[in-house]
Formats: structure tokens, C-alpha cells, sequence
């Protein structure tokens, strides 16, 4: 069950527990003498920042596939054994007893999607919702939200100014919902 060849394999764990895992895997790696056949462990990631009450921006990591980290290894009776007895480790994902490993397509796919997902905002308003602007030129305005862009953290808020709704594009920091 000797492959020379260092290749990714997919590793189940589970969900929550990726940050340890990856950090047992290191520890393991270290204790059993296994430099030469367990080479890296990636957790797939991206930022993701979130917009709290008083607008105070906070940033997370999130994990793109949870339950699942990714493990560049060569195959041996020891490296596999070691892996797959770590502790909050349920598998590696394959077909019975013989890890698959990625092909170069689909880790290209995964590390191709990790760049481009640079940053995520999440927000809890919602179209429809009556927000309160709380900074910049036209604080202390109220308007109904039109639009989210969760992508850029911006949103779309008629104010009425003069007479007539205007659109205001506003940044989550700078709302607050009544």
C-alpha cells in the first residue's frame, strides 16, 4: 500500500474541528517521524466579515467546506494509520479502506475559489426593512432598504430628501436597522 508520490487527499472530521485536527496532524507528523510522508494539511478558508449592532465591522475566517480538510501526504501503512486515528478524524473520503486523492483540477477549482472569495459580508437586513442612518452626510435620516450587496457590504437605502425618495448607497457600518 506504498505510493511514493506525495498527493491531496480529502480527510472527514468533524465539523468544527479542522483548526485542531490540522494542528494534531502537525503534532502527529512530528512525534511519529512521519516529516517524509505527511507534507502539509490546508483548511479551505475565506474572510468573512460581519456587521454588528453600532456598526463595528468584525472579521472571521469560515470554512468553505466544512467537515473536510485536505491533507498532502504519501500512502503508507503508518502515514494512513496515523491520519486516520487522529482524534475528531472520522475518514478519509474514498472508497472503503483506499483514500482517492484530488486530482490537480479539482484543487485548482477549490484554491481558485479561496482567491476569489477574498471577503464575504453578512448582515441581517433585509429588502423591505426601514434602516436608521447612523454616520456620514445624511445621519440621523431613515429610509426603507432596496437593495443588499453582501459582496461589497453596501446597501441601498431610499431617503426621502426635499420631497423625493433618493437612493443613498451606504456602507453596513453606516445603518442601523429601527
Amino acid at each position: 500500500m506504498v505510493d511514493t508520490t506525495p498527493r491531496w487527499y480529502v480527510i472527514q472530521v468533524i465539523s468544527g474541528t479542522e483548526e485542531n485536527v490540522k494542528q494534531s496532524l502537525f503534532q502527529r507528523r512530528e512525534s511519529f517521524w512521519l516529516e517524509k510522508y505527511i507534507l502539509d494539511v490546508f483548511v479551505p478558508t475565506h474572510d468573512v466579515v460581519s456587521v454588528r449592532a453600532g456598526g463595528t465591522k468584525v472579521k472571521k475566517k469560515k470554512n468553505i467546506l466544512p467537515g473536510y480538510i485536505l491533507v498532502e501526504m504519501v500512502v503508507s501503512n503508518e502515514s494512513w494509520y496515523i491520519v486516520r486515528n487522529t482524534p475528531n478524524v472520522t475518514g478519509f473520503l474514498g472508497a472503503g479502506n483506499v483514500p482517492v486523492p484530488v486530482s490537480g483540477e479539482e484543487l485548482d477549482k477549490l484554491r481558485g475559489k479561496i482567491d476569489q472569495n477574498e471577503e464575504t459580508f453578512t448582515t441581517k437586513f433585509q429588502v423591505g426593512d426601514i434602516a436608521l442612518i447612523t454616520k456620514g452626510p445624511f445621519e440621523g435620516n431613515e429610509g426603507n432598504i432596496t437593495d443588499i450587496n453582501e459582496k461589497k457590504g453596501l446597501l441601498k437605502v431610499n431617503v426621502n430628501l426635499l420631497g423625493r425618495d433618493t437612493p443613498i448607497e451606504l456602507d453596513f457600518s453606516q445603518v442601523a436597522t429601527k
